[in-house]
């Protein structure tokens, strides 16, 4: 038996079915799950949020727990609508040092959320202590492209400029871009892998995102939203909370826990 099929006898259960029932009943706020332990709780989970078409986000008890979980529901769904959302920082909050890959991850699942599709989002205290930019803020510093779109190189270059980008020979992180004749190579931060966009005269031919190690091709864009670094300013910072759409699902693990843990967090930082 493989996991697809462990799935499917999950997802009929009389559980799975009457909890989806409940969710999209409006008048009921809250629901209490219990008896479902270990991977037993995603494959569980996996079923029910196929049947409710909108952003559900787990709130596991650490960071541990959060990449267990988060792992457990991609080798079930796969990774295409499934995010982690951890905290910005490489160790605790209180040391200050920032990690450029999970600030990657933050600004993908802001830039996903931005565009109100169905998502599964996994986090965790320490990462919700911090606060994002808000939505108005994001769709201010974010540039989207798309092939045949015509727009001159110029007004593209200064934009990143702008935003805060880095002119570079070739990018290798985040926050970077180069122009080379007629192709532009940018490293967006709500993206794993740069971009490359060839022009023809001031049309974008083709978008295509690369590995950084062999510059060979990866997979094909019809469109991107390119995103800097989105350093929150007191003006425009809100709770993680506050970004979700408001039909969203919370699924805890510890309501108690969670909150006592980011006013922890916070009062450390």
């Amino acid at each position: 038996m493989n996991i697809a099929e462990l799935q499917q006898i999950y997802g009929k259960h009389p559980n799975a079915e009457g909890l989806a029932s409940l969710m999209n009943n409006p008048e009921i706020r809250t629901i209490f799950l219990e008896g479902v332990h270990a991977s037993c709780t995603s494959l569980f989970a996996s079923g029910v949020v196929k049947s409710a078409d909108r952003v559900h986000l787990f709130i596991l008890n650490d960071l541990e727990e959060a990449g267990y979980f988060y792992h457990d529901l991609v080798q079930v769904d796969g990774d295409e609508h499934i995010l982690f959302f951890p905290s910005s920082y490489r160790r605790a909050i209180k040391y200050g040092q920032k990690d450029a890959a999970n600030e990657i991850l933050r600004t993908e699942v802001l830039s996903r959320l931005e565009k109100d599709e169905p998502l599964v989002v996994v986090t965790y205290p320490e990462a919700l202590a911090e606060k994002v930019v808000s939505r108005n803020e994001l769709t201010d510093r974010t540039m989207k492209l798309q092939v045949g779109q015509h727009v001159e190189t110029e007004e593209i270059l200064s934009t990143l400029t702008e935003y805060g980008f880095e002119h570079v020979d070739y990018v290798y992180e985040p926050g970077q871009f180069a122009m080379r004749g007629s192709i532009l190579d940018v490293y967006s931060f709500a993206s794993e892998y740069p971009y490359r966009i060839d022009f023809f005269g001031d049309e974008i031919d083709s978008i295509r995102t690369f590995e950084v190690e062999t510059q060979l091709s990866k997979e094909k864009k019809d469109s991107v939203s390119i995103v800097p670094e989105l350093a929150a300013s007191d003006k425009s910072e809100i709770c993680f909370l506050d970004f979700l759409p408001s039909a969203s699902v919370l699924w805890v693990k510890d309501l108690l826990w969670v909150r006592e843990r980011i006013q922890t967090v916070r009062e450390e930082a």
